[in-house]
């Protein structure tokens, strides 16, 4: 009952019907119940960190980028952040230092994160800090196919965190990271050879905060050490070619102890070497500010804890307060599009498929709705073992929203789905929407997956193991993920191994 006591002190300390604001950029969704020009004036400064770090780290915009933005939360507080977090059986325990959080899906990525964190002190862990933190995790994921250690993928984020908006509106990237300052001078740090290989999930407490401080450490000094310089796209390449990462190590960077007492030089640094990305080299993009519906503002509560993800105590507790507090909104498509998502999460398809009639009657557009009301028809079809025509029907909602927006990542993913949930194989157009969703949406892990597995099946083996690699690296991952697992037969040609796999059922609703 851990994650519905938790639920439920979430929905008590939200407002009622607060007015919150949603901020629309080309990268961003942000949504906050704070005053309208702080919120547009947060989504400004987001999307101006978007277009620095991809000028600072030579990453391309597309036209597809608007269609799957990052949503962004802003909740009151780290503790508003920690209730979210901790809504799932098991997890309070894990969210108990948490300051915010990135979940990165294809049905639309979403960030948590605190309006106030810290006293305002130079060596606090800021709101700022954390969003530029988590927003990295986000573009690494969207834009690099490699796979990266733990120490390097939290060292990136670290890097990037503290850059700087400085009045003149130029970027500053590299500034110290003095939220890290006492982990980094007064506790125990990690030497190279255990940060290189560290397991972030079987690090101690102390040892996690050097993994993240000397992390950071690392990336900095490798960045604009002028005798070092290469080394760390040399690193990362070899890991990527099957190398461990100490071996990678030793080639690319060579003695670590020596590399290791440098580190211990340079944090004693009175200066550190930053980056400026001046203002004439980041263009103004178009914000879109509007007030939400007093039907969606109502339903803030249940979005929040639907989009952070519900297991099913906390579905039950969500859905109940869905009803309650949309009900004076019958015909208000957000809030009735809210709810289909709160009555799917719970398993109560009939009134899932009533509120997605209710938001598709308000608003024949709305995507949100198309795509419930189509999951919903999927599962009862597979649950009845329907005919064939029902799938069609069930098929056509994915493609009704796919149509409405085609550079929507969710549709053509659950459109491919749905042929697994049928126990058929997947047709040529569903396994190229699948491909193209992972190009939309390449930060969704099971996605991911669902392609790679895929790929083995059409005997695309180099694309798989370029596919699954980030998984199996991942820093979160634990050592025997099926993501491992399947790397570690491609690497040994172990064909009957893959097809064992391969061969098991693939139903994602199962």
């Amino acid at each position: 009952m851990r994650g519905v006591a938790a639920a439920l002190a979430i929905a008590a300390a939200m407002p009622a019907h607060a007015a919150w604001v949603e901020a629309r950029t080309d990268h961003f969704l942000v949504y906050s119940d704070d005053a309208p020009d702080k919120v547009k004036a947060q989504a400004v400064g987001l999307e101006r960190f978007d277009r620095a770090l991809r000028k600072l780290r030579g990453l391309r915009e597309f036209a597809s980028d608007k269609a799957n933005p990052l949503t962004v939360y802003v909740v009151p507080n780290v503790g508003a952040v920690q209730k979210l977090c901790g809504i799932l059986e098991g997890s309070r325990r894990a969210c108990s230092n948490t300051a915010g959080f990135y979940e990165g899906r294809a049905e639309g990525s979403v960030a948590f994160m605190p309006r106030h964190a810290g006293t305002g002190g130079k060596l606090d862990l800021n709101a700022q800090i954390v969003l530029f933190h988590e927003y990295s995790h986000h573009i690494m994921l969207a834009n690099y196919s490699a796979a990266y250690p733990a120490w390097f993928v939290e060292g990136y984020a670290e890097f990037n965190s503290t850059a700087s908006l400085d009045a003149d509106g130029s970027i500053g990237f590299g500034r110290p990271a003095l939220h890290r300052a006492y982990g980094l001078i007064l506790t125990q740090q990690l030497k190279l050879p255990e940060l290189l290989t560290a397991d972030p999930v079987r690090l101690p407490p102390e040892k996690r905060e050097s993994l993240y401080g000397r992390g950071w450490l690392l990336t900095h000094y490798l960045t604009f050490e002028p005798t070092r310089k290469g080394q760390l796209g040399t690193y990362l390449k070899a890991v990527n070619e099957g190398k461990g990462s100490l071996e990678a190590a030793k080639a690319a960077f060579g003695d670590l102890a020596a590399l290791d007492r440098e580190l211990d030089a340079y944090i004693r640094r009175r200066a550190f070497t930053y980056f400026v990305v001046k203002p004439d080299a980041l263009p103004d993009s178009a914000v879109g500010v509007r007030m939400l519906t007093p039907g969606e503002a109502a339903m803030m509560p249940v979005r929040l804890r639907s989009d952070r993800g519900v297991d099913e105590a906390a579905a039950a507790a969500v859905v109940a307060d869905a009803r309650r507090l949309a009900a004076p909104f019958p015909n208000d498509a957000g809030a009735q599009a809210m709810l289909a998502e709160a009555e799917y999460d719970a398993g109560h398809d009939a009134e899932a498929e009533a509120a997605a009639d209710r938001a598709l009657a308000a608003d024949p557009k709305n995507r949100a709705a198309m795509m419930y009301k189509g999951r919903v028809l999927v599962r009862r079809a597979r649950q009845a073992d329907a005919d064939a025509a029902a799938w069609r029907t069930a098929r056509g909602w994915f493609v009704r929203a796919n149509r409405a927006e085609p550079d929507d990542a969710a549709p053509l993913y659950l459109f491919y789905r749905s042929f697994l949930s049928e126990g058929v194989t997947p047709p040529a157009n569903a396994v190229l929407g699948l491909v193209r969703a992972f190009e939309l949406a390449p930060q969704d892990g099971g996605l991911r997956f669902m392609l790679a597995r895929q790929y083995l099946i059409d005997k695309r083996y180099k694309d798989a193991r370029e596919t699954l690699a980030p998984l199996a690296f991942d820093p979160h991952a634990p050592a025997d993920s099926p993501a491992a697992t399947l790397l570690a037969l491609i690497d040994r040609n172990d064909a009957p191994g893959i097809a064992a796999i391969v061969g098991q059922s693939a139903d994602p609703d199962r």
